[in-house]
């Protein structure tokens, strides 16, 4: 059974009958406490897992959102929980096991504190996540399920949502590894990386690990471009920005293992629309993950990436040429823009250090 313990504000504005629920039919994780407010003057829903203290924030909800309030909650569960990575067989038996929907009154003044503190937390950051029709949530719900709780055992509620799947449902199966090489299309010699990404990376994992690997600073947009098995057709996939882009997919909401299989093994990866790098990405091999190695992993590859901001191709080849004259005129400008010692030929992959993504979309 999925309970959704409603505060009053939240009843009065719902048409759903509400229940009495006893004690002994309760089980806290599959069980939400769920608070109405206002932020900016649009209504916001706070959802609060019981077992896990972990939040989804809903922003800007109409009457239609409360009219179907059960399809609204789910979707926003599923999502939310996929983004952070929980097994796709797990979300299923998630919502298998809670049969019928009941809506009843809070209880739990404990939760009903913490919901209180994460609503003051999202009122705090929400400026930050771009208020806007396409705001997105996830990146919001990430980073206050970040945030320590520390009367929970694990202290964030992403790592007790993770260990009570775990404990619920066992270890996940044997995790997959996806071998992708990476070749910077349009420059010879081949600038080329092969990396290795566990299977349940969202788009915005993978495209981290690219940034690491390849030696780019994420300073710009990006966007994968990929042939959707569901539809056959090509799916763009990337950071939402409104005035460039408002068709996208976006990143962090959709799983590589979505997408990705021995057919449909390619994708396009395009990174600084300026400069315009365009990279192929390939799907080389699925194999089980080792035991006790890390990934992301960087396997191997060779020379620099060009510098960011050289201007494309055209860019980085005329800058090739100034550094092999030392007589140009542009010579000592262009060493003065580097900054450091920059030789085309190098690269090492047991020097690649991979960034935690989370950590990177936090600060987007």
């Amino acid at each position: 059974m999925l309970i959704f313990n409603c505060t009053k504000k939240l009843r009065n504005e719902i048409n759903f009958p509400i229940e009495v629920v006893a004690e002994e039919d309760r089980d806290d994780f599959y069980n939400w406490h769920v608070h109405l407010f206002r932020i900016n003057r649009r209504k916001c829903v706070m959802l609060m897992n019981v077992a896990t203290r972990y939040s989804i924030f809903l922003y800007g909800l109409k009457k239609k959102d409360f009219e179907n309030f059960n399809a609204l909650c789910i979707a926003a569960i599923k999502k939310n929980f996929k983004a952070d990575r929980i097994d796709k067989e797990h979300i299923t038996e998630y919502f298998a096991k809670t049969g019928e929907i009941k809506y009843t009154k809070t209880y739990n003044r404990s939760v009903i504190s913490t919901l209180n503190n994460m609503k003051r937390d999202t009122e705090f950051r929400i400026d930050d996540f771009l208020p806007t029709e396409r705001m997105n949530l996830i990146r919001l719900n990430k980073v206050n399920n970040d945030t320590p709780i520390l009367t929970l055992e694990d202290t964030f509620p992403s790592e007790s949502l993770q260990k009570t799947f775990r404990e619920k449902m066992g270890q996940r199966r044997q995790e997959n590894i996806y071998r992708f090489k990476v070749s910077l299309k349009g420059i010879e010699p081949l600038i080329w990386r092969r990396i290795e990404v566990p299977e349940n990376y969202t788009f915005w994992n993978l495209h981290v690990a690219i940034q690491d690997a390849m030696g780019w600073l994420d300073y710009h947009l990006h966007e994968f471009r990929i042939t959707d098995p569901a539809t056959g057709e090509e799916a763009g996939i990337g950071f939402p920005d409104l005035e460039f882009n408002n068709n996208l997919k976006v990143s962090w909401e959709e799983r590589i293992e979505d997408y990705f299989n021995n057919e449909n093994n390619s994708a396009t990866y395009i990174y600084d629309f300026g400069d315009y790098w365009e990279h192929e990405l390939e799907l080389e091999e699925i194999n089980p993950a080792e035991r006790d190695q890390e990934y992301p992993l960087c396997l191997a590859g060779e020379r620099a990436c060009p510098p960011e901001d050289c201007g494309g191709v055209g860019g980085y080849y005329r800058l090739l040429e100034i550094l092999k004259n030392p007589k140009d005129e542009e010579y000592e400008v262009i060493l003065d823009w580097l900054g450091e010692k920059y030789s085309p030929d190098d690269f090492d992959s047991a020097q690649v250090e991979f960034d935690d993504p989370d950590e990177r979309l936090s600060k987007g």
